[in-house]
């Protein structure tokens, strides 16, 4: 960036900071003003003896660790499948703060959750990591929480580590970025600086004294594009992120003092009930989100085993001494996967009994804690006339909105509190009505457009009109090339076949997946929802402190943005220059 462009970049730099200090020093005497606490406010917008930092976040056991092992070569740095990181660590990378940070949202460990958004909050900027698996529902729902309303697009780079389970070559990347999109959407791969690692790769390399495995293994890693990558971003969002840093971390400290300010709609047993819907909210997504990673597990095992299974009789077709041989190995072959997605059923019942057990048991013991029944006693005289804010809550709209009110969740009888559906003696009714959903009749064969047998006279043809010429005696080295071609061409046809049949299984079982998540978890949640936002609405006559702080929260949004504009078009200006 040359000339104008840097002289107009310089006068923004100086607009920022001058908005950002009159902001926080607004923040400091409306907290000083009302005698809150402003020790976690920033002390200054720009610390310029403050080394840059970078947190590196996103799901547990996704190789964030790993990613700094290979960066820092800190040799002590604990990774492995489990959750290996318990707090923040900070290490030097070339003069620059690198932070390690617990998994998020495992809900094993909810108290990790703030542990790394606090990072984040002070870090400059963001490396959000996922595996190859990308995002499950749970997790791109909060991912796109920090993406669209935390405005944090601007400082992040997203990378997908672990790729060489699947291969890291750029037709799978091009498909993971597709997936990729349904989430990150409005922004692009490209937009996050999207790129695809295999860090462990390139930590076993350092340890490797074979050339050509270690340069195998490089180039597998793609260690070297994604510090490409880091560095040049660094260097365009070094500025800006410092700058935003503070900026956030203002951000932070007054919705803080917005929650303690934030008025009540008059009745300590309505925030009761709100914070009864809260909890009851939280332990029925969590047991959504234990459900859905077993089952997505079961499936992807039979997939993967009816891959194998797809190999192992490819490459045996030709093997065979007679026909009958063939046609034997090949039905075995079909039963075997008819078999492996039968199985899948089966586990996918259990899996679902026990987490719905397990959730169960956590509703019931939730349902008879002192809290819901202290709720339960107080708010019984009150489902009348007595008080018509609570007959409002308990009786008025949800009724007319939500089809259920309250009080048939949590207040009419002790049998019927909650999402009772979910709890203990109930928890079978998910697992007895499973075959509506998975289906025990469904047979992975009949999505495949394929003739099985062989039925053609003359030659012993095969399933997809694989040539198994038994017997057939190689005249001339012309016959052999033909016939070699051949047989590759059978063999990708068998392969292809059976992967036509996993991905049937993947499809159906996903689908059904999809259909009891929906039905037995996002509907009653939803229905929750339906009650906080009532609740929400009815919380009128907010002070006029609420109101202050409010502004001040959205101020602080707005410059956050700005900068993030500001700097993406100094960003295209540089680049235009350098083309």
């Amino acid at each position: 960036m040359e000339g104008t462009e840097m002289q107009e970049m310089n006068v923004a730099l100086g607009q920022w900071a001058g908005r950002s200090n009159e902001l926080l020093q607004r923040v400091r005497d409306e907290f000083k003003a009302i005698d809150y606490r402003d020790s976690a406010l920033p002390q200054s917008i720009f610390a310029a003896d403050k080394p840059l930092s970078i947190v590196f976040a996103g799901q547990y056991s996704a190789g964030k660790s790993t990613i700094l092992k290979a960066l820092t070569g800190v040799e002590n740095i604990a990774v492995g499948e489990g959750i290996t990181t318990q707090v923040a660590h900070t290490y030097d990378w070339n003069g620059i703060q690198v932070i390690d940070t617990p998994g998020i949202h495992t809900t094993l460990r909810p108290d990790h959750d703030e542990i790394s958004y606090q990072a984040m909050t002070s870090a400059d900027m963001l490396v959000y990591v996922v595996t190859k698996e990308l995002f499950d529902d749970f997790i791109g729902q909060n991912f796109r929480k920090l993406l669209i309303d935390a405005d944090k697009a601007g400082e992040m780079i997203l990378v997908v580590n672990k790729m060489a389970d699947v291969g890291n070559t750029p037709e799978h990347r091009r498909i993971k970025e597709q997936d990729l999109e349904k989430v990150t959407h409005p922004y692009t791969p490209k937009d996050l600086h999207v790129v695809f690692i295999d860090a462990e790769s390139y930590v076993d390399s350092r340890d490797e004294t074979d050339e050509e495995i270690v340069a195998e293994l490089v180039e597998r890693s793609n260690y070297e594009e994604f510090v490409s990558v880091l560095n040049d971003f660094i260097r365009e969002k070094e500025m800006p992120s410092r700058m935003t840093t503070a900026l956030y971390e203002m951000d932070a400290c007054i919705r803080d003092a917005m929650k303690e300010y934030q008025p009540s709609v008059g009745d300590n047993d309505v925030d009761a009930v709100e914070e009864h819907l809260r909890q009851e909210r939280h332990i029925v997504q969590a047991n959504q989100w234990r459900l859905e990673t077993a089952v997505k597990a079961a499936i992807e095992d039979a997939v993967a085993e009816i891959h194998d299974v797809g190999r192992e009789i490819a490459n045996a077709i030709y093997d065979y001494d007679s026909e009958d041989a063939a046609n034997t190995a090949l039905e075995a072959a079909y039963n075997k996967v008819e078999r492996i997605s039968d199985d899948c059923v089966n586990r996918i019942e259990k899996e679902i009994e026990k987490v719905s057990r397990s959730g169960g048991e956590k509703l019931d013991a939730f349902y008879g804690s002192a809290f819901s029944k202290d709720l339960e006693f107080r708010l019984n005289p009150k489902n009348g006339a007595e008080n018509p804010l609570v007959e409002k809550i308990l009786k008025g709209d949800f009724l007319e909105k939500a089809g259920k009110n309250v009080a048939d969740y949590a207040l009419a009888n002790p049998g019927a509190n909650g999402l009772r559906q979910f709890a203990g003696g109930n928890a079978h009714a998910l697992v007895k009505d499973i075959g509506h959903f998975f289906g025990h009749n469904f047979k992975p064969w009949e999505a495949v457009k394929f003739a099985k047998g062989i039925n053609v006279a003359g030659k012993a043809l095969g399933v997809f009109g694989v040539i198994l010429s038994v017997g057939m005696q190689v005249k001339a080295d012309r016959d052999a090339e033909q016939l070699a071609q051949d047989m590759r061409q059978g063999r990708e046809s068998v392969r292809g076949g059976f992967s036509q049949a996993a991905q049937s299984v993947s499809r159906h079982f996903r689908k059904a997946l999809a259909n009891l998540l929906e039905e037995n978890y996002i509907v009653p949640i939803h229905q929750i929802d339906v009650r906080l936002a009532e609740i929400e609405k009815m919380r009128a006559g907010r002070s006029a402190t609420y109101d202050r702080l409010t502004n001040l929260q959205q101020e602080c949004q707005n410059l956050i943005s700005d900068i993030h504009r500001d700097a993406m078009r100094y960003t295209e200006m540089r680049k235009d220059d350098d083309r």
